[in-house]
């Protein structure tokens, strides 16, 4: 899926006392339009909540708003600090806010990254609070980041909050709160999302840093797999700590030589210890991969924007999914996904988008690629038949064709206009011919075929109404 997501990273206190700071990323990307149960959009219910937030919180406290998506469609670079690191009026964030206009695409790691570097250099604790609706599309790789979050010097936390997002999907991003000791939320409508947000906000202070942090990785590709159960003994055999579903692990070792067990779904793995006083952490702990089988059977070619129909076999484990991305991107760096508990045959809503991709089978825990299947993209085709004689204010048909994609449009526009003008439309699941009204005034419009993916027009038409073509 594209990914789109809303993204908040917030480091609560007092820049200039070097306690904590605040630092807030707001995610403006098209995906924030998508409706939710209420029948309002993602976007307008974040407003009214962060605008609750923004009125409530202590305004003697300094806080740095970054928002991404707003500018411009297809820009991964569209990042943007809207609100500099200072005390700031609750109403002027709101303001600010409420002017973004959700259009493009989600950098969630350099967006975090960004974030990070408002963070004043006399900081010696943080926060981070990550609410998404969906994952990263321009590459990134969140976990990483996250890896390097909790080597730094300062005690970070990194939270995670699912807004409109599956189980499964959440469980992506759990690497942020897994390696930094954060909580893991759920957020599905504007209630839920307050109260996840004063959860992260009244959670309790970072502990003191651990001396030594292990992280369970794979020992072919030296991904990190995930929280893994721990066990580590001495170099006489006697267990001396034990961690269930950690990652990283953090535990406090005498210099000496130890062996580690660990094991995390789909992994296991044994290794020799040596801790010495000038060790560097955190240390990566091998783990051999137990890989289940999986297979796909789809077309090798299909056209950009439509639905496709993917056999798969599988586990068919719980977030378990059939995705499509960029060929060689990370697992979890997706463009379109469908759950597999939908069945087989998935289907799968493609991008607008041409040229080759990959189709895969992705394991949700261990977070992996269990297999791909290429497959080209091509250009959508359409047409639009002239309607013959349209009296103006009355209802007129058209016939059309074309791939019919999710939210594909017949669209009733002035001439001249931009992509997105429009007098009147109707989707394309109706059906063709497709029904409009004319406007009441006669003289030259247009008839369009819009892409619901991107608001590409893919195909257009001159019409006359109230006279001769």
């Amino acid at each position: 899926m594209r990914a789109c997501l809303f993204a908040l990273l917030i480091l609560a206190g007092t820049a200039a006392r070097a306690e904590t700071v605040t630092v807030m990323v707001f995610d403006a990307s098209g995906s924030m339009w998508n409706r939710l149960e209420s029948d309002r959009s993602r976007i307008e219910v974040a407003r009214d909540v962060m605008g609750e937030y923004f009125a409530t919180r202590d305004t003697g406290m300094p806080i740095s708003v970054l928002a991404y998506g707003h500018r411009r469609r297809g820009d991964c670079g569209d990042i943007q600090v809207i609100a500099p690191m200072q005390r700031h009026d609750g109403s002027d964030l709101t303001q600010r806010l409420r002017a973004l206009n959700p259009q493009g695409m989600t950098p969630l790691t350099d967006a975090l990254e960004q974030a990070r570097a408002q963070i004043p250099p006399q900081a010696e604790s943080a926060d981070i609070v990550l609410i998404t609706d969906g994952l990263e599309n321009c590459g990134g790789d969140p976990c990483a980041l996250a890896a390097r979050f909790a080597s730094e010097g300062i005690a970070l936390r990194a939270h995670v909050v699912g807004f409109g997002m599956t189980t499964g999907e959440v469980g992506a991003l759990s690497c942020l709160p897994d390696q930094t000791g954060g909580l893991l939320l759920e957020a599905a409508t504007g209630a839920e999302l307050a109260a996840a947000l004063a959860q992260v906000t009244e959670a309790p202070a970072t502990p003191a840093l651990l001396e030594l942090s292990l992280i369970a990785v794979d020992a072919a590709t030296r991904a990190p797999v995930g929280p893994a159960d721990w066990t580590i003994t001495d170099s006489t055999g006697a267990q001396v700590a034990t961690g269930a579903q950690r990652d990283p692990f953090r535990v406090d070792l005498a210099p000496a030589d130890y062996t580690v067990t660990a094991t995390a779904p789909g992994f296991a793995g044994q290794t020799g210890l040596s801790v010495t006083a000038g060790m560097i952490s955190p240390v990566e702990v091998a783990l051999t991969e137990d890989r289940p089988a999986a297979t796909l059977d789809a077309p090798s070619e299909a056209p950009a924007g439509t639905a496709l129909s993917v056999g798969w076999t599988g586990p068919d484990a719980d977030g378990d999914r059939i995705a499509i991305a960029n060929v060689g991107a990370a697992a979890g760096d997706t463009l379109a996904v469908t759950l597999t508990r939908f069945g087989a045959p998935a289907t799968l809503r493609l991008p607008d988008e041409t040229g080759q991709f990959e189709l895969r089978y992705e394991q949700a825990s261990p977070q992996r690629i269990l297999a791909t299947r290429p497959v080209t993209l091509m250009t959508s085709a359409a047409t639009i038949a002239p309607p013959g004689q349209i009296t103006p204010g009355e209802r007129f048909e058209v016939q059309w064709t074309g791939p019919s994609g999710p939210k594909d449009e017949i669209v009733l526009a002035a001439p001249n206009t931009s992509d997105d003008e429009r007098i009147t439309a109707t989707q394309t699941r109706w059906g063709s011919p497709a029904r409009l009204k004319a406007p009441d005034s006669q003289g030259p419009y247009e008839l369009r075929y819009r892409v619901g993916a991107s608001g590409r027009i893919i195909a257009r038409i001159p019409i006359m109404i109230g006279g001769s073509e």
